[in-house]
């Protein structure tokens, strides 16, 4: 029996509208990791190149990614879903679905953050040491770090229901 191109494209529409919030979430992930992955690579750059030891490196790097990610996610994610808590008719924020979406979402992303932070810090030193270049020891750590944070905020996004809530 052959599958009728209306009917895939039907499916990926309905798969895409389901997820559509997981989906933009790991866009804004991803966009605010490869700019604060850009930021990173420059500021451990920049210190290798003033013989900063390497575990001064890796905080410096890690601290200055994580900035760089956190201020540009928090556009993003604004951005995708202030119609979300937005009133239809007076165009007023709902505070109090604004307040629990952005509880959720601190709580979530902490655990992005953790994971993804401790892992990019750690793997830095490790790479560091083992006389990897800067640009090389940030890039290798960070998208280690970023598969496992990926993998488990996916997992938590899942198993807290972030987007299920009623306005």
């Amino acid at each position: 029996m052959k599958t009728k191109p209306y009917n895939i494209k039907r499916l990926l529409s309905r798969a895409y509208f389901r997820y559509y919030n997981v989906i933009s979430l790991n866009k804004n992930l991803l966009i605010s990791g490869f700019v604060g992955l850009t930021f990173s690579i420059i500021v451990s750059h920049f210190l290798v190149d003033q013989a900063v030891d390497s575990i001064v490196n890796s905080a410096l790097t890690v601290t200055v990614g994580f900035i760089a990610y956190k201020t540009i996610f928090a556009l993003l994610f604004h951005n995708d879903n202030k119609k979300n808590y937005t009133k239809r008719r007076s165009g007023r924020y709902n505070f109090r679905l604004l307040k629990h979406i952005w509880i959720r979402i601190l709580l979530v992303s902490s655990v992005f953050d953790s994971i993804n932070n401790i892992t990019r810090f750690i793997l830095m030193i490790q790479l560091l040491n083992s006389n990897y270049s800067a640009i090389e020891s940030t890039t290798v750590s960070s998208a280690i770090a970023s598969l496992i944070s990926y993998l488990s905020i996916n997992l938590v996004v899942k198993y807290t229901h972030l987007y299920y809530l009623k306005k």
